[in-house]
């Protein structure tokens, strides 16, 4: 890509050289070059995060665009009292998270919170009770592109048997979709201040279901994050299931990220292009 740029630029430099407005044609060349050479490298912007700070099914989050695209609002079902985590809704735990490698530039990014209780061993029912959760995010009132749009998850369970959390899609017409059209951006520890090293990637299976991918670190803990794209025009809802068996009463927290791609600067391109092209006629009109 670099290689095409360069040669681009340098038929245009050429061409304009010896030109009645030469000062002009660099101009043009400048301004081209920078454009293309900025939209040649994706750039992300993760969505900011505020909460009422209450737990369970009373928990509510809503992600805000900073490019003017709306909102995403989060919302919680939890199957009993007894199957919310203490740091359930507690935003502020996990900022700030940073995802340098797969987000270059973004630097510390917010996040949500989602905390399910593994279930009770010590429950009266034969091998003890299940724990479920649903975490909620509705899309409605995003108004940016849902195939540009990120979706991440990080630090999912690995001491249970899994799949232990499941991932669907409700489309316009509110029927359930498995995420297999999806698209996996890539994989990549938490190393912000909240961050542990995971022990295993993430791997979203064709129907939704987190499993655990390859081991990356003996001494790590839980998952590293993965973030996908591609989200289906028309989809109302992301929501995550969690679904728990017997372990202890501390509970599996969960982060949530959504990023955006940064719009290009075509329109102030296309402003500067139309505005030496009156330039230019202006310019042969009192040649004449």
């Amino acid at each position: 890509m670099t290689t095409i740029l360069s040669t681009n630029c340098r038929s245009l430099a050429t061409a304009t050289k010896g030109s009645l407005v030469p000062r002009l044609g660099l101009l043009v060349l400048a301004i081209v070059c920078v454009s293309t050479n900025a939209a040649s490298a994706t750039q992300f912007d993760f969505l900011s995060v505020s909460g009422n700070g209450l737990s369970g099914n009373a928990a509510s989050t809503t992600f805000t665009s900073n490019n003017s695209n709306g909102v995403i609002t989060v919302s919680h079902v939890f199957s009993s009292p007894a199957a919310v985590g203490y740091a359930d809704n507690d935003n502020p735990l996990i900022f700030p998270s940073a995802f340098p490698t797969l987000f270059p530039g973004t630097g510390q990014v917010q996040g949500h919170l989602a905390m399910t209780v593994y279930g009770d061993p010590n429950s009266p029912l034969p091998g003890g009770n299940i724990n479920t959760s649903q975490v909620i995010f509705t899309l409605n009132g995003y108004t940016g592109s849902l195939p540009n749009l990120v979706f991440g998850m990080w630090n999912t369970t690995s001491e249970v048997a899994q799949p232990a959390y499941r991932v669907e899609l409700i489309d316009v017409n509110s029927n359930p979709q498995q995420p297999s059209m999806l698209n996996l951006l890539g994989n990549e520890d938490n190393v912000g201040a909240a961050g542990v090293p995971g022990q295993y990637d993430m791997v979203m299976n064709p129907n939704g279901d987190i499993v655990l991918g390859s081991l990356i670190n003996a001494s790590g803990t839980h998952t590293n994050a993965a973030f996908w794209d591609n989200i289906p025009v028309g989809t109302q809802q992301i929501i995550v299931y969690a679904n728990l068996p017997p372990l202890n009463n501390i509970g599996d927290g969960v982060g949530y990220y959504f990023a955006e791609v940064v719009p290009e600067p075509s329109t102030f391109v296309l402003g500067a292009l139309g505005l030496i092209g009156v330039t230019v006629l202006g310019w042969r009109r009192r040649g004449r």
